[in-house]
């Protein structure tokens, strides 16, 4: 496929094909993740990210690490916090975690850590208890509870990984 796309770079319309490349990537940990990426090739055959999108190689990358590592999605984390009906803040409060942080996990902007994908998925698995600790406004009782069994999942001598 052929597309015109302004390029800021040259400062000029052009033509380009699209390209798709399988690559080996890393992230975080993770060496030789295999990706498709999507490229927009010019007529010297010079290969140009996505001009309407220019994340989207990196969010391929960020989403074969989750799966690689098994890992929610970020639409899963947002879906779990809707589910709830809880704000960003409410639910990273809840967890102990900055909403900051949680904003750049659902926006696929960052990966969680093990212990952040840990938490999502056990309260996905007892939101009626989460949600009745918070009503008792016991979040710290919720939290304790939550890294035991982290720590006898993983037995960890250390309160987070």
């Amino acid at each position: 496929m052929k597309k015109k796309f302004f390029n800021p770079e040259l400062n000029r319309y052009e033509y380009y094909t699209e390209v798709w490349l399988p690559e080996k990537v890393t992230v975080k940990d993770e060496k030789d993740l295999f990706v498709i990426n999507h490229y927009w090739k010019d007529k010297d055959g010079e290969l140009w990210g996505n001009f309407d999108n220019p994340m989207e190689n990196v969010y391929r990358s960020f989403a074969a690490y989750r799966q690689k590592k098994g890992f929610l999605t970020p639409k899963q984390i947002r879906e779990l916090r809707k589910d709830l009906n809880m704000s960003v803040r409410e639910f990273a409060n809840s967890l102990g975690i900055s909403s900051s942080a949680l904003t750049k996990i659902e926006n696929n902007h960052r990966i969680q850590t093990k212990y952040q994908d840990m938490l999502f998925r056990l309260v996905m698995l007892n939101k009626s208890n989460f949600k009745k600790e918070l009503a008792n406004n016991d979040k710290k009782t919720w939290l304790d509870n939550l890294n035991q069994m982290i720590d006898k999942k993983y037995q960890r001598s250390d309160s987070r990984p």
